[in-house]
């Protein structure tokens, strides 16, 4: 990271006054800059597991959407580069679920599935590949079976994308319950067992010899239970069933009170689980929010922070009321002991980088 100053420092430096010279100057040192960072990285692949066990200092994560259809790419590389500045760990890349429809084509009907976001695996490739910045892309049961899911999961070992972030995914437009496609996995924790048995070379035809993978497989924990579990003890034991899958960390959802989480890693603990816990973080912005946010998520909102956001008039004093919130959140997350904090960019970039100049003192 310090190397990534140093090209950023240099640049404007030698250059400075001059934008075409100092933009070359700029391309210039930060291609010297990947290049070292690939090459320290070749000797072998990062595992975000071990990584956070191994941190000596609390680190950064983040969480990005693929563009949407139509929208050009080179846009989100622009996004993601100022957040290199602070090091990432990694980028986790959502995967979008398709959604199914019916169309009569020639007389005869037709399953569309169609994707607002696709790209989830070239995208984390590209990233890598680009910035030599560890990717998480993540892999949803919700629309496969375990066939296809196994080529899926070929895809990534041979590009190389090692550490995978698991979830369901969410039932189909106008559908309340969950539908697995036919041959495919009703629950995380199946898919995880599935990623492990590949692991250690077992294919679900049976081919032989085979060669294991090396998957680093992430799972997502709810400080506030699942929107589906009845309670949060049930939700606990499908947490549980997908560490004993082979599940090696965990991301939280969003939670906005640090009280939260440090009582979820006491039940975590009293339940016997010790995998790595990176705490979800959003950062709030908007009086819009107050509602999207616990109706699509499931999450609580401090009465306090809502008070303070509807006394607001003007964006800047939104802006600066989830800042001031924001910041008293993360603080106390890794003064808590917490390995770091995974932000949720929802491909917003100056709100969170304010943030972040703030919190890691830039």
């Amino acid at each position: 990271n310090s190397a990534f100053v140093c090209c950023q420092r240099l640049s404007k430096a030698f250059f400075n006054g001059h934008a075409c010279v100092r933009d070359s100057c700029q391309k210039f040192f930060y291609g010297i800059y990947f290049s070292l960072l690939k090459n320290l990285r070749a000797g072998g692949e990062m595992k975000v597991s071990e990584a956070l066990i191994g941190r000596k200092k609390p680190v950064l994560s983040l969480e990005i959407l693929p563009p949407d259809k139509g929208s050009n790419v080179e846009d989100l590389y622009r996004l993601i580069d100022p957040f290199l500045e602070f090091d990432p760990l990694f980028i986790s890349v959502t995967f979008h679920q398709a959604q199914n429809w019916w169309s009569v084509e020639n007389g005869q009907e037709i399953k569309i599935r169609r994707q607002r976001r696709p790209g989830t695996v070239a995208i984390s490739a590209g990233l890598k590949h680009k910035f030599g910045v560890e990717t998480v892309p993540h892999l949803i049961c919700a629309g496969f079976n375990r066939y296809e899911l196994e080529d899926a999961l070929l895809e990534l070992h041979y590009l190389g994308l090692e550490n995978i972030f698991v979830i369901r995914g969410d039932p189909q437009p106008g559908e309340k319950e969950f539908r697995p496609e036919p041959g495919g996995h009703a629950h995380a924790c199946e898919l995880v067992r599935q990623i492990d048995n590949l692991n250690h070379g077992y294919y679900l035809e049976g081919v032989k010899p085979a060669a294991g993978t090396d998957f680093c497989c992430g799972v997502a924990g709810y400080p506030e239970k699942h929107p589906e579990s009845p309670s949060m003890e049930f939700d606990l034991l499908h947490l549980q069933e997908k560490v004993e899958a082979g599940a090696r960390f965990i991301i939280t959802q969003m939670f906005f009170s640090a009280e939260i989480y440090q009582n979820y890693l006491g039940r975590l603990k009293e339940a016997g689980i010790k995998v790595p816990v990176m705490p979800g973080f959003k950062l709030l912005y908007n009086q819009k929010q107050l509602t999207r946010i616990p109706a699509t998520f499931g999450v609580s909102l401090p009465p306090a922070m809502v008070e303070a956001f509807e006394v607001c008039r003007t964006a800047e004093e939104e802006k600066k009321t989830g800042l001031k919130f924001g910041l008293e959140l993360a603080e106390k997350l890794l003064e808590g002991g917490a390995p770091g904090i995974h932000v949720f960019t929802m491909s917003q970039k100056d709100p969170v980088l304010d943030l972040l100049k703030i919190l890691f003192k830039r």
